[in-house]
C-alpha cells in the first residue's frame, strides 16, 4: 500500500532573552518544563505537556530524549551540534503518540520531522529562534493547515517563554 504524500512546511518563532548565550544553550539542550503549568489550550486541544528533554550524548548523530506527561517520548537524533550557535534534531515519536485527540505523530496525517534552535548573542542578551518542520497529508492540507500552524505557533511560544524563564 502506498503512503499518501505529505506537504512539508516550517514555522519559526524568536524571543529575546536577557542572559548570556551559555545559559540559554544549556536550557535549550537540557530543557526543564515540569515546573511550569500547562496552558489551558494544552488541555482543551489534548496537547501532551512536555516535561523535560535530556541529552544522552552530545554531537551530531547522538541523541536526546523528550518526555511528556502522557508517558510518551520523542527519541531525538541530533542533526546539527554547534555549541552556543545551533542545535537541530529529528523527531522520532513513539508509536501512538497522539496530539489533538486523533493525530498520531508517529505515522499519521500530521507529522513533525525536525526542529532547530538558533542562538545569536548580543551583548548580555541572546536572540533565540525555534524552527519546526512539519508535514500534513496532502488530502487534508487545506482544511488542517491553518489550525495546525496556529497550534504550533502557540506551542513554540510556550517553549521559548519557558526557556527564557529558565535562562534569566
Amino acid at each position: 500500500m502506498t503512503e499518501n504524500p505529505h506537504i512539508q512546511q516550517s514555522i519559526e518563532s524568536t524571543i529575546l532573552i536577557n542572559s548570556c548565550v551559555a545559559s540559554v544553550w544549556e536550557n535549550v539542550v537540557n530543557v526543564k518544563l515540569e515546573q511550569f503549568a500547562d496552558p489551558f489550550w494544552f488541555r482543551l486541544l489534548n496537547i501532551p505537556k512536555p516535561l523535560r528533554a535530556n541529552l544522552i550524548s552530545t554531537g551530531e548523530g547522538d541523541e536526546r530524549i523528550a518526555y511528556f506527561r502522557t508517558g510518551k517520548r520523542f527519541m531525538q537524533s541530533i542533526i546539527t551540534w554547534e555549541p552556543f550557535q545551533e542545535y537541530s534534531f529529528s523527531f522520532n515519536p513513539e508509536k501512538g503518540f497522539r496530539v489533538g485527540y486523533f493525530f498520531d505523530l508517529h505515522n499519521g496525517i500530521f507529522r513533525i520531522s525536525h526542529g532547530s534552535y538558533y542562538l545569536n548573542p548580543m551583548d548580555n542578551w541572546t536572540s533565540l529562534t525555534l524552527k519546526t518542520v512539519y508535514s500534513i497529508d496532502k488530502r487534508f492540507f487545506r482544511m488542517l493547515h491553518p489550525l495546525i500552524r496556529g497550534v504550533l505557533d502557540l506551542f513554540q511560544s510556550y517553549l521559548l517563554r519557558s526557556i527564557k524563564k529558565n535562562s534569566e
